[in-house]
This record gives C-alpha cells, sequence and structure tokens, in this order.
C-alpha cells in the first residue's frame, strides 16, 4: 500500500509534523475554529416562553437531515447525491437542520463523505450507504485531525496528520495506523433526490478516551 503524502494542511491544532499547505490549513483551521465557538443551544427566554416552545433538538446528526458544504463556494449550502463523485476528494460536511435549515457547526459533527463504485461496497458499508455513498466522523480516531484525503486506491480515507488510513469500503476499519480504532460511521439515504441522514453514528467519536 501506498504511503500517504505527509505533507498535509489539517489546520486541527495537533502536534503534526511537516510543512503544510497553507490556503489549505486557513480554511480549515478557520472553520474549525468556528466550529469550536458556536453555540450548542438558544438563549433561554422567559418562563412561560419556555414553556410554550417545542424542545430542542439534539446538536447531533438525526434521521431527516441534510448535509451541507463545511468549506469551498458551495459552504453552507445542501451536499446534493451529483456532489459526491466516484474518485474525488472528500467532502466534507456538516449536518443541516432541514426544517430551519440550521448547519450544526461542531467539530464532532463534521462528516468526510466520499462515493465508492457500489460493488467495491462489502456489506458492512453497504447497508449503511446510498448509491455509493457513504459519510463517516471525520474525527480521527489517533489524535482527532479532520480526515481530508482519498487513497489512491480509491476505497480508503486517509488522515494526513499522521498517516493512518481507513477503509471506507468496510465500514472505516483501520488498515494502516497509528490509529487503533474504526470510523463511526453515519447512515445515509436518497429521499426525492436528496441525501439524507439515516440513522445515528455507529459507533464512539475520535481518539479513545483512555
Amino acid at each position: 500500500m501506498s504511503k500517504p503524502n505527509e505533507q498535509h494542511g489539517c489546520g486541527c491544532g495537533c502536534a503534526c509534523s511537516g510543512p503544510a499547505d497553507s490556503g489549505r490549513r486557513s480554511m480549515l483551521g478557520g472553520a474549525l475554529a468556528l466550529a469550536a465557538l458556536a453555540p450548542l443551544a438558544g438563549t433561554a427566554g422567559d418562563a412561560d416562553a419556555q414553556d410554550a416552545a417545542p424542545p430542542a433538538r439534539s446538536q447531533k446528526p438525526e434521521p431527516g437531515d441534510r448535509l451541507a458544504f463545511m468549506i469551498g463556494p458551495k459552504q453552507g449550502k445542501e451536499v446534493l447525491p451529483a456532489d459526491v463523485e466516484v474518485g474525488a476528494a472528500p467532502v466534507l460536511a456538516y449536518p443541516m437542520d432541514p426544517a430551519s435549515g440550521k448547519v450544526l457547526i461542531s467539530k464532532a459533527n463534521l462528516l468526510t463523505v466520499v462515493r465508492l463504485k457500489p460493488d467495491q461496497l462489502q456489506p458492512s458499508s453497504a447497508k449503511n450507504a446510498a448509491d455509493g455513498i457513504v459519510a463517516f466522523s471525520s474525527l480521527c480516531t489517533h489524535y482527532g485531525c479532520p480526515i481530508t484525503t482519498l487513497h489512491p486506491g480509491q476505497t480508503q480515507i486517509v488522515c494526513n496528520c499522521h498517516g493512518s488510513v481507513f477503509d471506507a469500503a468496510n465500514r472505516g476499519a483501520v488498515t494502516q495506523g497509528p490509529a487503533t480504532r474504526r470510523l463511526a460511521m453515519l447512515p445515509v439515504t436518497i429521499e426525492n433526490g436528496a441525501l439524507v441522514v439515516a440513522g445515528k453514528f455507529d459507533g464512539p467519536l475520535g481518539p479513545p478516551t483512555t
């Protein structure tokens, strides 16, 4: 297996080594800084208003959510199935509440979305895929850097911070360390031409805490 390029621009604030692409680092760093500062809930009102208001929804991805671009010319706009192409770089996205149009920005919600040929998917990934599109937590399970690169083999995704590689065709399994735990997968489906969240993350996010 080819070793991923160690030159990176993750902008994640981790203890990465090696030169970085300043433009990509700036975009990712700024976006992740915004995520860290984003509020998790609305401002509390008076007691009567709180009684009348519906319960606040979870800030985590929920079934029915859409996806929105994290960066680029379509930042904040909905990710459509046609936007995710076989062999193209991963799309970095956040979940978006379809009722309010609010993009749920947080580091924990960042997703790496790629498209494989359907016949490349193993059953473990195929059951959570939509026409070859799969979505994973973007938090590398080694050090929490965002996963931004497609491996040359086109079925794996790479964390450029320290070289961990994950098999998108097999539920995010680790194929090259230093990460030791697979990525959490987010089930997706296609409904009425839209890419839609179909379930919750199927595992823990990011690096182990112990």
